[in-house]
């Protein structure tokens, strides 16, 4: 699987969220009906991935308006825990009444960290996620939106770059002595040579949509344990080395949370 950049295209940060039930009458048709069901449902899009959103019990779901119709391409879900019940992803037309259609099931048991379905559908403005079979625990966040896809590797020599969160001070005396504000992060470089102009194009797409304040998820291969947390850490750089022929520099900062 190609590296790949799961990121918010759709304004989900600035969605308006609502929690709720449904109901599955017959024929297989889920309504969505606004409740207070679940408890601190808004940690879903607060770009934390260390605090999850309790009470979300089976029959339970969150509704994310995202003020027009935007096409969905993903869903990303981060747990705190593992968990075994399922998810499914819903979209509409209209905040109430029968979903339209379901994008994507997620049967899969969720191991701690990240798991991502990709789909197919067309541009919807209410997205509700529905706990299928029993008590959603652990669900720290939710990514819906766009991927990126690098149409060839960065080029060799990908590097790495701790970055330590602790401020050393010197004493009157002369001792020096260490304050830890916070465990350490790292920093991603990656630069590609020699990149088409629609890829060009497409990650000045995605640039515009997360600058630096954004949040988003950087997939080395696509296995769990190999997503990474991270924010563009400066503007991205790009040189052109030929007709319609770009190089780009990019530095990603992982997230503690």
């Amino acid at each position: 699987m190609a590296k790949t950049f799961y990121y918010d295209s759709v304004g989900l940060l600035e969605s308006t969220i609502n929690d709720g039930t449904y109901a599955n009458p017959s024929g297989g048709v889920y309504t969505f009906s606004d409740a207070a069901t679940i408890t601190n449902e808004e940690r879903a899009v607060d770009q934390s991935i260390s605090t999850a959103m309790t009470s979300f019990a089976v029959n339970d779901a969150l509704q994310f308006n995202l003020g027009s119709a935007k096409a969905v391409d993903f869903i990303g879900v981060n747990f705190t825990a593992a968990d075994t019940d399922n998810l499914e992803l819903w979209y509409d037309t209209s905040a109430s009444g029968a979903l339209e259609a379901k994008s994507v099931a997620m049967t899969a048991s969720f191991p701690v960290g990240w798991t991502f379905s990709e789909f197919t559908s067309a541009a919807k403005q209410y997205w509700t996620l529905v706990a299928i079979n029993g008590t959603i625990t652990g669900l720290s966040e939710v990514i819906i939106g766009s991927k990126l896809a690098f149409e060839v590797n960065p080029d060799i020599g990908i590097a790495e770059q701790e970055i330590f969160g602790t401020d050393i001070n010197t004493s009157i005396g002369g001792v020096e002595y260490a304050v830890k504000r916070h465990d350490p992060k790292s920093t991603i470089s990656m630069n590609f040579g020699n990149i088409s102009e629609t890829f060009k194009n497409n990650l000045q797409t995605f640039e515009n949509h997360v600058q630096n304040y954004k949040k988003f998820v950087y997939s080395e291969d696509g296995t769990t344990g190999n997503f990474h947390y991270v924010r563009l850490d400066a503007p991205i750089q790009f040189q052109e080395v030929a007709f319609q022929r770009y190089s780009a520099s990019l530095i990603l900062r992982e997230q503690l949370s």
